[in-house]
């Protein structure tokens, strides 16, 4: 199989692994430029008799709907293709390149506080877009969540045991058959309803709320107790020092009936960013906080400090649709080992929390480590609350003063003069896109900048500084920079759009329109790079070809001014002006203070008489 081409056009590098019931496989696809790589999904039928294919072929088409639905979000892989050859099933899709959460959450290594919440709020995030497109992923786990190298950010993957949510009812009313879901999942973050094949929203809420647990506790899901009486889950004697409003919401997240824990992913995103802790919404996932060193040389030691734990090397998926083992599924992940320049790999870096109830002075110790102290300076009450570990000491009278007398960081700008290099940039990066989207263009630039001359590698740095350069309207400086990008990343769509705008900024539409149709090819779920697309076309006065592809980008994004704005533009130089009339209305439903439409429909207006 391995020497010959799958679908006519996928070359298969190498297998990634297998499962029960399928196979996935690294692949280059000969048919684009530069032939980029993907993963392709083949779903392993053993019994070729007509049920087992409908039913195969019933999973698939079910998977490739869900996946084209969902891979809108940068935080899903995008579906590249679907197809059946010789009576077996493919997919083809976005290949991840990054690290599985599960080398990470690691057995008898807790996590910190913070360090927990931030990634629930991560996943939840991602969950919270996955519900409102009425689907259940089913299978939530560490295996399952990727942490993407080329951004830091988490991809949630292997959709394979997804069920839409449907009004259907329960008997088929031709058949009689009884429509009910199989139990789908992995062992330890399935509740109980999904055992018995009633999956809900909740279900992936109680799957969220056990990854928390097994983060904070150090062990693995099956190793928990469940009360006698209640059923519910016994967890916190694992995790003694967890605060009080953290707790509460993790007990609700995995209450044991469903109808007690929250609804849907969104509802638990809610009661999560109402914790009182304003850390959790100004720093990204990956920037875990710790004062490495003290006064003199010398450091506090932490309890849960697991910087001596080195990010897993190299490692293949183990993919299927339904898992029964510990954490053994995955679909797409590569897992990189970040290295420190030697050889080595690098460490991640641990939160570190302390809370009130909890503190005790150290004996034999001079130094000690406190989240606040009654009486202290008021900015460490600040501190201690934002969920930063302050490093204290007693001087010669007795009154304790931070380690190495140094100014307090200012939280949202200068936390990561923290953390490692590799970290650092990360952190810079998505500090700069958050000035970027501020507007705040020459702060933005200038963070970009540092974060290259950390990490002289990172394409994130590189596309972040490229978009900044177009909204400085100065392209040609811009294209350099995606050219940087693309060559610390071969298979970047966003920097080859970014590329695009920086060359149509300059005029040259034939160019930037090349860039646009590369971006669909790479990846067809990207919104934007269909509405530049058409944006281009229309310009080109190649109204019909704009049409069609504004209509791609509706497809994809309906809540789009500037999409129904140009799709107005095109019906309307192919004189459809009744399309013309409704278009622009919906632009403006979306946005009534959007000039290009309100402009447009002005001269629709004089010119029909309408």
């Amino acid at each position: 199989m391995e020497q010959t081409l799958l679908g006519g056009r996928y070359q298969v590098v190498r297998r990634l692994g297998s499962g029960g019931f399928s196979r996935t496989f690294l692949v280059t696809d000969i048919h684009l430029p530069n032939h980029p790589r993907c993963v392709i999904k083949q779903l392993k039928v053993q019994d070729k008799d007509t049920g087992t294919l409908d039913m195969a072929r019933r999973l698939f088409d079910t998977e490739a709907r869900v996946l084209y639905q969902l891979g809108n979000h940068p935080q899903i892989p995008s579906l590249m293709a679907h197809f059946e050859e010789d009576q077996e099933f493919y997919l083809a899709q976005e290949y991840i390149e990054g690290s599985r959460l599960n080398r990470q959450v690691e057995e008898g290594k807790p996590w910190s506080e913070t360090r927990v919440v931030l990634l629930l709020q991560e996943v939840l995030e991602i969950l919270s877009f996955v519900h409102r497109q009425q689907v259940i992923h089913r299978d939530i786990k560490p295996s399952n969540l990727i942490r993407r190298h080329r951004d830091g950010k988490l991809v949630l993957i292997d959709f394979g045991a997804v069920k839409q949510v449907t009004s259907s009812p329960l008997l088929d009313a031709e058949t009689g058959a009884t429509n009910i879901t199989v139990a789908i999942g992995t062992h330890g973050y399935m509740p109980n309803e999904q055992y018995a094949g009633k999956p809900r929203f909740s279900s992936d809420v109680y799957a969220v709320g056990i990854l928390g647990i097994r983060a904070l506790t150090g062990m693995h899901p099956q190793r928990l107790e469940e009360d006698p009486v209640t059923s519910e889950i016994d967890w916190r004697q694992h995790a003694p020092t967890v605060s009080s409003s953290l707790a509460a919401v993790l007990d609700t997240m995995v209450r044991y009936d469903f109808r007690d824990r929250y609804p849907t992913a969104q509802e638990a995103l809610e009661a999560l960013q109402n914790l009182p802790n304003p850390l959790h919404g100004l720093v990204g996932t990956q920037i875990y906080q710790t004062w490495m060193k003290g006064a003199n040389g010398r450091g506090p030691t932490f309890p849960d400090d697991d910087s001596n734990t080195a990010v897993g090397p190299t490692e293949t998926s183990e993919p299927t649709a339904f898992a029964d083992d510990q954490d053994s599924t995955s679909l797409f992940p590569v897992d990189l080992a970040y290295s420190n320049g030697k050889g080595a790999a690098s460490q991640p870096i641990a939160a570190v929390e302390a809370n009130v109830s909890d503190f005790q002075p150290l004996p034999h110790r001079r130094s000690l480590v406190v989240g606040s102290v009654l009486g202290a300076l008021a900015i460490g009450l600040v501190l201690w609350r934002s969920g930063l570990t302050i490093a204290l000491e007693l001087n010669g009278g007795g009154v304790a003063i931070p380690f190495q007398a140094a100014a307090v960081p200012t939280l949202t700008t200068d936390l990561g003069l923290l953390l490692p290099p590799e970290e650092k940039a990360t952190f810079l990066t998505r500090q700069g896109d958050r000035l970027l989207n501020q507007g705040r263009y020459p702060d933005a630039l200038a963070t970009y900048n540092e974060a290259v001359e950390i990490q002289p590698e990172y394409a994130a740095a590189y596309l972040g500084r490229c978009k900044t350069l177009i909204a400085l309207k100065r392209p040609i400086e811009a294209i350099a920079a995606c050219d940087d990008a693309l060559a610390y990343s071969t298979y970047y769509p966003e920097a080859v759009r970014s590329k695009g705008n920086a060359e149509e900024q300059q005029g040259k539409l034939l160019a930037a329109l090349a860039l646009y149709e590369s971006t669909n090819r790479l990846m067809p779920a990207m919104f934007e790079a269909w509405l530049d697309r058409g944006r281009v076309l229309q310009k080109l006065g190649r109204s019909a070809e704009a049409l069609a592809a504004v209509d791609q980008a509706i497809a994809r994004n309906r809540e789009s001014a500037e999409a129904w704005t140009v799709r107005g533009e095109a019906t309307w130089t192919l004189r459809r002006y009744d399309q013309t009339i409704i278009a622009l209305e919906k632009a403006l439903q979306l946005n009534p203070n959007y000039g290009p439409a309100k402009e447009l429909r002005q001269q629709a207006r004089q010119t029909l008489g309408r």
